[in-house]
């Protein structure tokens, strides 16, 4: 394997009372080592679900219906982890937790036991994974705080979460999480409930951990700003299905994907005047439990093309330029404004 976790074509429902909502649909995702890669998308549209299935985390009612999640061996000759086939109870699955992929979930004062002090719970993660003492885990704890820039870490490791403030907890959260050094790192929205200030510093660390530790990144957001600090490339999805993916730079100056564009157009620019109107995209994210004939967009989308958009659903990625891949029937050559789009290409 030439990546360090190769997803394939990943289905996750969950059977509800209310319907079947189809959280993840047909996702293919490639996570490259030592590298970030950036997932956003509006809340709802199946980033956190993702993510989670890759350590097999579900809440109740999640199962994954088909699809592959592999995950490359440490060793040259090792064979790969297939993970969607794994017990989730099982031996297996608990050793790839925190010690070959590791999360810092939204919310660390939900996430932190409020009983235990952040101390005993990095030192926890550390005796899960390692044949260490329990002041040798308790050392750990106190080198990883400091590393994540928590001041008088010999002090704070025996504090307990509502005595931090929210940037130490989450200083904390990044603590645990690479304690065993993992060699992915999912950083679900980091910066959330965070001011401007501490969002900067958080993102600086987990950048400077990465060359540290040598791990790769994912980092999920609806923050267009966080991916265009932090990211090589990103992936946007929509609704469960991912519509759009590129190198960070090919998204933001040239964008192809209709939902692509309205989220770029919806951020604030410098220049632009404080009496101008943000760009918003019409409607909403549709309802879970509803399967939307056609392109779950086009509802939304001001280039629907009548007869095709409305009808069928897109096709899957498709690479119109090197390493740029879109779900679109805009650039569907079996349409015609995939043809004269095309053209344009080829032309220029």
């Amino acid at each position: 394997m030439e990546n360090l976790v190769e997803i394939r074509d990943l289905f996750v429902r969950f059977n509800l009372k209310e319907g079947t909502v189809r959280a993840v649909n047909g996702v293919s995702l490639d996570i490259a080592p030592n590298r970030t890669i950036g997932v956003v998308g509006e809340s709802g549209c199946g980033k956190t679900i993702m993510a989670r299935t890759m350590m097999l985390i579900l809440p109740p009612g999640g199962e994954i219906v088909s699809g592959s999640v592999r995950l490359a061996p440490r060793e040259p000759d090792g064979e790969p982890c297939e993970i969607a086939a794994l017990n989730p109870k099982g031996r297996r699955i608990q050793q790839i937790r925190g010690a070959e992929i590791a999360m810092i979930f939204q919310e660390p004062m939900t996430s932190l036991s409020p009983v235990h002090t952040v101390g005993n719970q990095i030192a926890e993660s550390v005796r899960l994974h390692q044949k260490v003492s329990r002041r040798e885990a308790r050392d750990r704890a106190i080198e990883m705080l400091r590393l994540c820039g928590v001041p008088n870490a010999q002090t704070r490791v025996d504090s307990y979460p509502h005595e931090l403030s929210g940037g130490l907890r989450q200083r904390s959260m990044i603590a645990k999480a690479l304690s065993c050094r993992p060699r992915l790192l999912i950083a679900d929205e980091p910066t959330t409930a965070l001011d401007v200030t501490i969002q900067a510093q958080i993102l600086n660390l987990v950048e400077k951990l990465q060359k540290e530790l040598g791990m790769a990144v994912m980092m999920i957001t609806h923050d267009l700003g966080v991916i265009a600090e932090t990211a090589d490339e990103v992936a946007v999805m929509y609704l469960g299905r991912i519509v759009e993916q590129a190198m960070v730079k090919n998204i933001f100056d040239c964008p192809k994907h209709p939902y692509t564009l309205g989220l770029l157009r919806s951020i604030p620019r410098i220049g632009k005047g404080n009496l101008e109107r943000l760009a918003s995209i019409p409607g909403s994210v549709p309802d879970p439990f509803t399967v939307l004939p056609g392109c779950p967009f086009h509802p939304r989308c001001d280039r629907m093309i009548q007869g095709a958009c409305d009808r069928n659903p897109p096709p899957g990625l498709t690479e119109i330029e090197p390493g740029h891949h879109v779900a679109c029937h805009l650039y569907d050559r079996r349409t015609p404004a995939g043809q004269s789009s095309g053209k344009a290409g080829a032309q220029q």
